[in-house]
């Protein structure tokens, strides 16, 4: 080992080149192996992660899963299961925090009273909830999180018994839970119970089956997955036995028990396979890389192997020598690849910020992280170094002490360096027309035309305590005195507040449109559906295709009415003006009447097709989650945020404003799990493509090299400069061609695997597989136009006194 040091001394270039690329991929494969190990293979900081299941529920008809349950249809479950040891439920909402300092907006989450000891989680101090704490009348109770603990409260050990103001409600902190405890979502400040409760949901819509809890559960043992699905599945149809007009029945409706991390995972799991192909794949390059500069190397290196073999050393004792120079190279290149991927971590959590990776474990290099490395570092080792050790460990002591033998250009030791960089180049080609499928996907979107203007909007979160804004009336009038008040501020061109922005979550719900007939609920269709303010619409720059907007008459005491965008009414009245005519919708008797058609706009997905969306006067029916926008006349909308901000308060002193950002901001956030995955496989592919330039360079040269003497005498007998460069060129040219075939091969195999991931482009776009096989094509070139020049430079006579 200590000889192996000292030749890497020797050659310190060599070495360093070795280690660089070994540090490349190495780094490359710990980073994502990070990642992989934190949200699919670290269990959960719960008890028995593996048996804990999330509930979903899923209705192919209306292409949707994972929506919600009502109270009814998870209290049918939870007392008629057998398979499980409990069954709990959560939802999320806004609790406003105020007192003596500033008001504060906070991430809650209400969970049914058994939700802690189902996880098997105990708080840091204090307890859980009590089952009496749950049912209606029930002490108002709440759990906070460690980090509210210490930025609201100082740390303070007497917490627990604590009186806190909550929506304008008293709650008593009963605990504290852990530090980064990510349940049910992450970021949680608050747990309260009572389940029967919903905010913007009346008590009469929750008994009548609206949908809002979502159910996780524990597998009894020796219960699986598969079992525990069954038997939800049959309680489902008891429930819609029992309930067959409840909102969220469809014909098809279906639930299944998945895996807790699974199902947190799901959305990206698709993403880390091909992220961790990708790595591996700049792996594979850069070993065969390291392989090709060590059989290069030893080529320069045979008189001193075949003296050592005329001295005595055995083959075994050869190969173990090379072995270690291998060793010592990974070595290397597994510090560099763990500092590299410490660093690729931190940088890939902090740009992501939660919009691609869910936080639900801590993302960072740890023990399993190093372990991992260790071991590729040694698995590289062995696969590029073996080889070279096993053919530079057999010299060919006769024609090598001649200063011959190795010296050729054919044989089997200059075709396994060609077919290294063909395995190189091909590799390279694959993840370069993934990459260059990805970009054109993103591309693709990037072009969508979004239905809406966000150059000049500023959007802001707030949430009414229901205590103080009991019923419809009072939040009309906070609504428009709010509104009235922007619209009257210098800079401001419109202003409005709605349930939500064109880009955020709506609820669905079940239409049925004038003329149709009757229809079942279950089979009615699904409509987004928005609750919305005068001034919504030039707000988000939505164009009015005909009709009116909302106005302020539309409040509680008016007729009821509807505006509808394009999808809605083509779908219903293709050859008809939709202005006047009526729907009703979810489980209301009252028909509302369309009094305006709106443009099509597109959600979060921003992927998705334009669906069908209504809107209602939030005077009408209004929610306390809220989102507030305002338009400005010009110049930047991020200005009026102090303003936005000031009105609000000046109606409402206690009521922050929180999740500031512009349209703009909202839509490159909803772009960014496409555009970071996008950016990391083209980085990837980027450097695989470097790495396979640097081989074919290599060997190409190193080819001239050895055939100093041959190009010496072609000169010597006629040959002009242009024969040699086209000589040598044409080595690049063939080695590229072939890799290049081998690549689209695999390419067109391979690609189909993401083909979930494109976006109106083909999983074998022959655009983009003929963009890569011409890239390929002049960097092939290129890399043999150096060494085709110092060919075409050679003293003809030098060369041949040489030989």
């Amino acid at each position: 080992m200590l000889y192996a040091l000292r030749s890497m001394r020797k050659s310190p270039g060599f070495a360093a080149v070795a280690v660089g690329t070994l540090a490349l991929g190495i780094g490359a494969n710990s980073a994502i192996f990070s990642v992989v190990n934190a949200l699919v293979l670290r269990p959960l900081p719960v008890r028995d992660p593996a048996r804990v299941a999330v509930v979903q529920a899923s209705s192919a008809s209306r292409g949707i899963r994972g929506y919600t349950l009502s109270l009814h249809s998870y209290e049918t479950m939870r007392d008629g299961t057998k398979l499980l040891t409990g069954l709990a439920a959560w939802d999320g909402e806004a609790l406003t925090l105020s007192g003596d300092t500033e008001p504060e907006s906070l991430a809650s989450a209400r969970v049914s009273p058994n939700y802690f000891e189902l996880l098997g989680t105990r708080p840091l101090m204090g307890r859980t909830f009590t089952p009496a704490e749950g049912e209606p009348g029930g002490a108002p109770v709440a759990l906070i999180s460690y980090g509210l603990w210490q930025r609201r409260f100082g740390g303070a050990p007497d917490i627990a018994g604590r009186i806190v103001t909550l929506d304008r409600e008293q709650y008593s902190i009963i605990g504290v839970m852990p530090a980064e405890y990510p349940f049910p979502i992450p970021n949680t400040d608050v747990w309260i119970t009572r389940m029967a409760k919903f905010p913007g949901l009346q008590p009469e819509q929750i008994e009548g089956g609206a949908g809002f809890l979502q159910p996780i559960g524990r597998l009894r043992a020796g219960v699986s997955f598969a079992q525990a699905t069954e038997e939800l599945q049959a309680l489902h149809e008891q429930y819609k036995r029992t309930h067959p007009r409840a909102p969220d029945m469809t014909a098809d409706s279906r639930m299944e028990a998945d895996p807790l991390q699974e199902s947190l995972t799901a959305n990206i799991r698709q993403t880390l396979g091909i992220l961790t192909a990708a790595v591996g794949f700049v792996l594979l390059i850069g070993c065969a890389n390291v392989a090709g500069l060590l059989m290069a190397r030893a080529t320069v290196r045979a008189k001193e192997m075949a003296l050592r073999t005329a001295l005595g050393a055995g083959r075994g004792r050869l190969v173990w020598q090379l072995l270690s120079e291998s060793l010592w190279l990974s070595a290397g290149g597994a510090i560099a690849g763990a500092l590299l991927a410490k660093w690729g971590v931190t940088w890939l959590v902090k740009t992501d910020a939660g919009n691609n990776l869910p936080a639900y474990q801590p993302i960072g290099v740890d023990l399993a992280v190093l372990g991992f490395t260790a071991a590729i570092s040694v698995a590289s080792a062995a696969l590029f170094g073996l080889l070279p050790a096993m053919q530079a460990s057999r010299p060919d002591l006769n024609s090598i002490l001649r200063d011959a033998g190795w010296g050729n250009t054919g044989g089997p030791r200059h075709r396994l360096r060609s077919s290294l960089v063909v395995a190189q180049i091909g590799l390279s080609v694959v993840l370069l027309i993934g990459a260059g499928l990805l970009m054109e996907s993103f591309r693709q979107v990037q072009r969508l035309a979004l239905g809406f203007d966000g150059s000049r909007t500023l959007m802001a979160q707030m949430n009414l305590p229901p205590a103080k804004y009991p019923d419809e009336s009072r939040r009309a009038a906070f609504v428009r005195e709010v509104i009235q008040s922007l619209e009257r501020t210098p800079g401001v061109q419109a202003a409005s507040l709605a349930q939500s922005s064109p880009i955020g979550a709506l609820i669905l719900s079940p239409v049925l449109a004038e003329g149709q007939g009757f229809v079942p609920q279950g089979q009615r269709p699904l409509a987004r559906w928005n609750m919305a303010s005068p001034g919504y619409f030039r707000s988000y720059g939505i164009p009015m295709a005909s009709g009116r907007d909302f106005t302020w008459a539309d409040d509680g005491n008016a007729p009821r009415v509807m505006i509808v965008n394009q999808a809605l009414a083509k779908q219903f009245w293709p050859n008809e003006n939709a202005i006047g005519k009526h729907i009703i919708f979810s489980r209301l008797p009252t028909p509302y009447e369309i009094v305006g058609v709106v443009g099509n706009t597109r959600s979060n997905n921003l992927e998705r097709e334009p669906q069908m969306t209504m809107y209602t006067s939030y005077a009408q029916w209004t929610r306390p989650n809220m989102t507030l926008a305002v338009r400005a006349a010009g110049g930047s909308p991020a200005a009026l945020a102090k303003t936005m901000a000031a009105r609000v308060a000046a109606v409402d002193r206690d009521l922050p404003i929180t999740g500031i950002r512009t349209l703009d901001d909202g839509v490159q956030a909803a772009m960014a799990p496409r555009r970071q995955t996008t950016y990391l496989v083209g980085g990837f592919a980027a450097l695989a493509l470097v790495m396979a330039v640097i081989g074919l360079y290599g060997v190409v040269a190193f080819s001239m090299a050895q055939r100093t003497g041959e190009i010496g005498i072609r000169q010597a007998i006629g040959a002009q400069r242009g024969d040699i460069l086209w000589m040598v060129m044409g080595q690049g040219l063939r080695l590229s061609l072939v890799g290049i075939v081998v690549g689209i091969g695999a390419a067109a195999a391979l690609t189909r695997l993401m083909s979930r991931m494109l976006f109106h482009v083909s999983a074998t776009d022959p655009m983009t597989y003929a963009g890569i096989a011409m890239v390929f094509v002049v960097v092939g070139l290129l890399a043999s136009y150096v060494p085709a020049w110092r060919a075409m430079q050679i003293d003809p006579v030098a060369a041949l006194r040489r030989d």
